[in-house]
């Protein structure tokens, strides 16, 4: 298993490393648009950012159940498509494009947080509401996109293709990448939200204890 693993990697750094730039490259981009953004277009991104720390601070949240549901429906809508671009030589480009704007709806975000909020509370709220299950959901699309690759290359080879080999193992590598989108859902609905609130909870609480250090030290020194 390890070797394989170690080959798979091996023969397809190439097209993981083409994704990795494509995906820098949509991230690069919306830290420009977000830099160069008006003042007004700041404050509306400023208020819709704190409503949803707010909501994610106050553990606010519909059923979970209903949370899993909606994510997961939204992202195996996009992911059958993809699946079906991938499988394509027409339709790879196009995958290509879904993932620069995936990634610069992403990195639009994240400088949102940052420049709307403390350090502190930027870094908790990205890490933990929103950065890994994208982080997986991206992982799934590179997976889907790179055996679709090997797919459609497969019948330009100068040799006797086995059709139902090839299309056998796609799937396989689309049943992988089908169970990390689950797997992001899962993390997205019952997860983050969770983590972030108890990672609220015990700043809050570091902070109250600094808070009650500083006032007995201040009362020390002052007796």
């Amino acid at each position: 298993m390890r070797q394989y693993i170690k080959y798979y990697f091996s023969n397809n750094i190439i097209e993981y490393l083409k994704l990795f730039c494509v995906f820098t490259i949509g991230v690069v981009v919306s830290i420009f648009v977000i830099n160069n953004s008006n003042s007004l277009e700041q404050e509306e991104i400023r208020n819709f950012i704190n409503s949803k720390i707010s909501i994610v601070k106050s553990n606010d949240y519909d059923n979970k159940n209903d949370v899993f549901n909606n994510s997961l429906k939204r992202n195996f809508k996009d992911f059958v498509f993809i699946v079906f671009l991938a499988s394509t030589v027409i339709g790879i480009p196009f995958v290509y494009w879904i993932i620069a704007k995936k990634a610069f709806s992403i990195g639009y975000t994240i400088s949102a947080i940052f420049a709307t909020q403390n350090t502190k509370t930027a870094i908790i709220f990205i890490c933990n509401s929103m950065l890994i299950h994208n982080i997986m959901y991206m992982v799934s699309i590179f997976v889907v996109l790179v055996a679709g690759v090997n797919f459609v290359k497969s019948f330009f080879a100068n040799k006797k293709v086995n059709i139902r080999f090839e299309i056998f193992k796609y799937l396989i590598f689309v049943l992988i990448a089908s169970l990390i989108v689950i797997m992001s859902s899962l993390f997205e609905a019952y997860v983050s939200t969770n983590f972030l609130f108890i990672l609220t909870v015990i700043v809050s609480s570091m902070n109250l204890e600094k808070i009650n250090l500083n006032y007995s030290r201040l009362c020390h020194e002052s007796g």
